[in-house]
């Protein structure tokens, strides 16, 4: 059976969600995540025109073309936080299987990282996966999930109430089950198929749901080897061409480089870790996405904005690269040749 990745893709899609819980700027959020993907991108006013994810794009693949997509507000039509959010996953699956479809390889820029569920939907949706029993192993996708934290929450585990901390649980099909059933394309992640990498800033509670469930862990803390501990999780999970989907929530990132947001802390990957750890990706996998995710540009100083946003932009275009040099990412006018 051919693969999911192919034929050639000939376009990139930036997708924007600059949103936190559904709003993008609002007096009542305690961080400025929602403004991260402005930053990222390059298209905000406090990042030099240098740098950011477009030009960066536009300078490694001048051939080709390169789709600017934004997630529209939600804020007048949705009631409350979660209605908000899981209208923007909606919105975001649509976005993703829209970019799929059309040749497109998607980079989704978030404020919440539990926009991956969105993305990884929009990815089943344009692929047309096997309903949750059915046989067609093979076309399943696995998640390599970077983040401090292990996202793997679910409502009756969240004594902060923070709705953001569900993303795998969510994605998995375990948590919010009536709402995620309506996000176009969503089937159940096989946590098998996942490999979370750096996490570290988990209750006991939460490292008791992580070592009870069958998802892959490379623990983070001081001295840890994030690049040896990812290729054996991906010998063990995923057949090598395996798809895959890549999340990138920047507080993975140790605080010696930056603090990405409100929640970051030590332990984590330094920026040669993150490009390391890209490379072994795309050497054992063909990623169908990418997801990055949690950022404030404006928690820490500005070299430190700079800084996280030069090692996020590495690790996007380490991939963009490689689907370059496989012929995955083609212009145009050589896949018309």
């Amino acid at each position: 059976m051919p693969s999911i990745s192919s034929p050639p893709l000939s376009s990139i899609t930036l997708i924007s969600s600059p949103y936190h819980v559904g709003l993008h700027k609002s007096p009542s959020h305690r961080s400025r995540i929602s403004e991260g993907p402005a930053y990222l991108i390059g298209a905000s006013a406090s990042t030099s025109s240098s740098e950011g994810l477009l030009p960066a794009l536009r300078s490694l693949a001048p051939t080709i073309p390169i789709h600017m997509v934004e997630i529209p507000p939600v804020e007048d039509d949705f009631e409350g936080e979660i209605g908000r959010s899981f209208e923007i996953l909606r919105r975001t699956s649509a976005a993703v299987s829209d970019a799929r479809t059309g040749g497109s390889f998607p980079v989704v820029v978030a404020g919440n990282c539990c926009s991956s569920v969105g993305v990884m939907s929009g990815l089943s949706a344009a692929f047309a996966l096997p309903a949750e029993g059915e046989s067609e192993k093979e076309k399943e996708i696995g998640c390599i999930w970077f983040d401090a934290h292990d996202d793997y929450n679910v409502p009756d585990t969240v004594v902060s109430g923070y709705f953001d901390s569900q993303g795998i649980a969510m994605m998995a099909g375990e948590s919010w089950k009536a709402l995620v059933a309506t996000i176009p394309g969503f089937k159940p992640v096989d946590l098998k198929k996942v490999v979370h990498v750096g996490m570290r800033d988990v209750n006991e509670l939460e490292r008791g749901r992580v070592k009870g469930s069958e998802m892959g862990v490379v623990w983070g803390g001081e001295g840890v080897d994030f690049v040896g501990g990812l290729e054996k999780e991906l010998d063990r999970r995923l057949e090598l061409g395996s798809e895959v989907l890549v999340h990138l929530d920047l507080d993975v990132l140790d605080v010696s480089v930056g603090k990405a947001n409100a929640f970051a802390c030590g332990g984590g990957l330094s920026e040669e870790d993150l490009r390391g750890c890209m490379r072994k990706i795309v050497e054992r996998t063909v990623p169908l996405a990418f997801t990055v995710a949690s950022f404030d540009p404006f928690c820490d100083s500005e070299e430190s904005a700079r800084r996280i946003t030069a090692a996020a932009v590495d690790a996007v275009k380490i991939v963009v690269q490689r689907l370059q040099a496989k012929g995955l990412l083609v212009s145009s006018g050589a896949q018309r040749r």
